[in-house]
C-alpha cells in the first residue's frame, strides 16, 4: 500500500506535517519562476501573460501588478477582467478562485493554511529526540465571486466565501462566508449594509 504525500494530504484538506521536505522543493521551484516573472516590467503585457498562464492554476484577460508573492500558483484561479494590484500574497495550498471583474487591492493575503488552535494538537514532535520538529497544517479553499472589491491590507482566510458583487473594506479579516452583494468590514469582518444602498436613499427622502 502507497503511503499518501504530504502533498495529496493538502489537496484533499487533510492535517499534515510541515515542514515537508517535498512541499518545500515545489515551493522552491515555483519561486524561481515567480521572481523571473515579478522581474519582468508591468509594461510587457505579452510576456507577463504568457508567464501567468505557465505558472497559474488558469488565468483569463486580467492584470496582475508586481511584486506579488504565491506559495505554489498552479492552485490560483483567476478569471477574466481581474485586477491584482502589488504586494499581495497567496498561499495556495489549496486553491484561490478569483471570479471575473474582481478587483484586489494592494498587500491582501489569501492564507489558506492554518493550524489548529490547541498548542498540544498543532506541535509536532520529533520521536527520537523529544524535541520540537514543526508543526501540524491543514489548508483550506478560498473563493471570491464576480464583479467584488477587497480593500487594502485585507486578509482572508482558509474555508471562506465571499459572494458576488460583495466590498471588502480595508484591513478586514475574514474569517467566514460573506453574501452575495453586501459591503462588509471589520476584524471580524461582518456586514455592514447591501452593496447598493440606493433604494435605501430613495426610501429615507421619501419619508
Amino acid at each position: 500500500m502507497t503511503e499518501t504525500t504530504g502533498y495529496e494530504k493538502m489537496r484533499r484538506g487533510e492535517i499534515h506535517k510541515g515542514p515537508d521536505w517535498h512541499l518545500i522543493e515545489l515551493q522552491v521551484e515555483a519561486r524561481k519562476k515567480l521572481d523571473r516573472f515579478n522581474a519582468v516590467p508591468t509594461w510587457d503585457m505579452p510576456n507577463r501573460t504568457a508567464m501567468l498562464r505557465d505558472q497559474l492554476g488558469s488565468f483569463g484577460d486580467s492584470f496582475v501588478l508586481s511584486p506579488i508573492t504565491w506559495e505554489y500558483g498552479k492552485h490560483i484561479f483567476l478569471g477574466d477582467g481581474v485586477f491584482i494590484n502589488f504586494e499581495c500574497v497567496f498561499l495556495d495550498g489549496a486553491d484561490i478562485r478569483i471570479g471575473d471583474g474582481t478587483a484586489i487591492a494592494p498587500r491582501v493575503m489569501f492564507l489558506t493554511a492554518g493550524h489548529p488552535v490547541d498548542p498540544r494538537e498543532r506541535e509536532l514532535i520529533d520521536p527520537e529526540t523529544g524535541k520540537p520538529a514543526g508543526a501540524w497544517t491543514i489548508n483550506k479553499p478560498i473563493t471570491v465571486g464576480k464583479n467584488c472589491w477587497i480593500g487594502a491590507g485585507t486578509t482572508i482566510v482558509g474555508g471562506v466565501t465571499i459572494g458576488d458583487g460583495t466590498t471588502i473594506g480595508a484591513g478586514s479579516v475574514v474569517t467566514r462566508d460573506i453574501p452575495a452583494g453586501v459591503l462588509a468590514a471589520g476584524n471580524p469582518c461582518r456586514f455592514i449594509r447591501p452593496a447598493d444602498a440606493k433604494p435605501m436613499a430613495r426610501a429615507a427622502n421619501a419619508a
